[in-house]
């Protein structure tokens, strides 16, 4: 399992990085498969992005996530020991009010 943590703030890097994630989503079959995390708390986020997985998804967008759920998610990845979803991506785009600049 991979995972790639992308920043809001980062200006136009991010958004071309999104576009590109959602190409390759829309490529792959999973176009409007996008997961909104603010509809869950961070145990939810990982159980949604389980089913997801085991349902056979390979690329994952997660969309406004928080700290605790980027962490939840990092944590879940760190239980794979099987190595079940190694070929898995998931994309955690933060929400950017959480981002300090400096």
């Amino acid at each position: 399992m991979q995972i790639q943590l992308i920043l809001e703030r980062q200006g136009d890097n991010a958004i071309e990085e999104i576009r590109r994630i959602n190409t390759v989503m829309t490529e792959l079959g999973y176009e409007g498969r996008t997961v909104f995390a603010e509809a869950y708390g961070a145990d939810g986020l990982v159980q949604i992005l389980d089913v997801r997985a085991s349902g056979g998804q390979r690329e994952i967008l997660a969309m406004d996530c928080s700290r605790e759920q980027v962490q939840a998610v990092l944590e879940w990845q760190s239980c794979d020991d099987e190595g079940e979803f190694e070929d898995l991506v998931i994309h955690l785009v933060r929400k950017g009010s959480e981002v300090v600049n400096g």
